[in-house]
């Protein structure tokens, strides 16, 4: 009999799972998200108080949540370096949320979450927008991502539901969207990370065809390209490690990487979007822009973070990173609860962006800690960056103020200056490539970029 092991491809060579994990079955694999659904079920508050569904809930909710943090610890996907990382991410994002959802939430913040409904109203064409790059005309994101001729620009509002569903249908459909929903769009737990701004576009089917043959599969190939290119002629062949690599080389390699991983999400998310096109205008079938903001188009760190990446872990970091972090400051400082721990906030996120990417690395490293470093240095590296570039920008900022006040009969004088955005391009390119390296040396040390390269 034809078994479904026999239709998997053979086991990799170079993957070093955690000791004592066993591959991956479907059972293990589908009884964490499932349990989850059926405690969220139980979630919203019912017309009627049953004394025993609190216990079941928090019941289910615990299996769940602890199944989601034994994935990565007991299973591995032995055909794929891939597939393990991402069963980290999985395991350790899953288990993060349920504790959020189910007791820190509902306990701690007394808030279960509410379905938001949003409408689009069409919109003029604004002039260009520099701090996220939603510019209009045939400079907008929406031109230079899609280059459609027909725009569609609109101006988001959202209306918050009065209570929660009662129905069991309404509950079943409830579950699915939250469980669903990675950025919390579609429910009042989305942050401010998730989108920056009402003004954004609405792209169709036709629109997102467009961008993924015009614009995301020839990135995709590009970067995988090079990545093989590097990794065939100057890795594989050679027998060497990431650090033989010339410096261009391995700045080149992190680049590609960089931009395989960004047109990847950005593939995946556009091709979801298609597939449930067909249900508009239900919640399921909305997909916000993945990234706010053209990459050209940034001048910072912070810049790129907060604009020009992807906000899928948004809620993990802000529950288990940011807010923490904001705590410790002000206690640490003596600050209120209204004041700003901007330097809090920034290490929050960051540690905890670090510690998430570090787990799931260290569980193709084979459990040794010093060879998944590498993604915990990228992101210590980039919170250094953000808090130096702020404290770069304050400073200058108060000299070209000091300036205009000493010259106050000069109208044309201005705080920005021409080179600021040259300035500020160069730096975060440049910081995110050599603190990158650091992540480029982790994956293929791993074996990530071998399997990248179809080897």
């Amino acid at each position: 009999m034809l078994s479904i092991a026999s239709l998997l491809p053979p086991p990799r060579s170079d993957l070093h799972p955690l000791p004592h994990t066993r591959p991956l079955h479907p059972l293990a694999a589908l009884a964490p998200p499932l349990i989850y659904y059926l405690a969220l079920l139980l979630l919203p508050p019912f017309p009627r108080s049953y004394p025993s569904l609190p216990l079941l809930r928090s019941v289910l909710a615990l299996i769940s949540g602890i199944l989601f943090f034994r994935l990565p610890l007991a299973y591995h996907v032995p055909f794929s370096v891939g597939l393990t990382y991402q069963l980290a991410l999985v395991g350790l994002y899953g288990g993060c949320r349920v504790l959020d959802v189910f007791f820190i939430s509902p306990i701690i913040l007394s808030h279960i979450p509410r379905r938001v409904k949003y409408n689009h109203a069409p919109r003029v064409e604004a002039p260009a927008d520099g701090r996220n790059g939603m510019v209009g005309g045939r400079d907008s994101y929406f031109a230079s991502h899609f280059l459609m001729p027909k725009e569609n620009p609109v101006t988001e509002t959202a209306t918050t539901d009065e209570g929660w569903p009662h129905s069991w249908q309404d509950r079943a459909v409830w579950a699915l969207e939250l469980e669903l929903s990675m950025r919390g769009a579609g429910f009042t737990w989305t942050s401010t990370d998730v989108r920056h701004t009402r003004k954004t576009w609405m792209p169709t089917v036709g629109n997102r065809i467009h961008s993924i043959l015009l614009h995301v599969l020839p990135v995709l190939a590009g970067c995988w390209g090079i990545i093989r290119w590097i990794y065939i002629g100057y890795i594989s062949e050679e027998k060497g490690e990431f650090d033989d690599l010339q410096f261009g080389l391995q700045l080149l390699l992190t680049a590609a990487l960089g931009g395989f991983l960004m047109s990847a999400f950005s593939l995946g998310h556009s091709l979801f979007a298609i597939l449930l096109s067909p249900l508009s205008p239900h919640p399921l079938a909305y997909f916000p822009p993945l990234y706010t903001s053209r990459v050209w188009s940034l001048t910072s760190v912070r810049g790129f973070w907060s604009y020009g990446w992807h906000r899928l872990f948004s809620r993990l970091f802000l529950v288990y990173g940011v807010w923490p972090g904001e705590w410790v400051e002000r206690k640490i400082m003596g600050k209120g609860p209204d004041e700003p721990a901007d330097v809090g906030k920034v290490v929050g996120g960051f540690v905890s962006s670090a510690f998430v990417h570090s787990f799931a690395s260290w569980t193709v490293h084979g459990g040794i800690v010093k060879d998944a470093s590498g993604e915990a240095r990228f992101f210590a590296g980039c919170g250094i960056a953000v808090v130096v570039e702020e404290l770069v920008k304050r400073i200058a900022m108060k000299s070209r103020r000091k300036q205009k006040q000493e010259g106050a009969l000069d109208k044309e004088f201005r705080l920005d200056r021409w080179y600021d955005g040259v300035i500020g391009r160069v730096w975060w390119i440049g910081v995110l490539l050599y603190v990158g390296r650091n992540f480029a040396r982790g994956w293929v040390k791993a074996g990530l970029v071998s399997e990248m390269s179809g080897l």
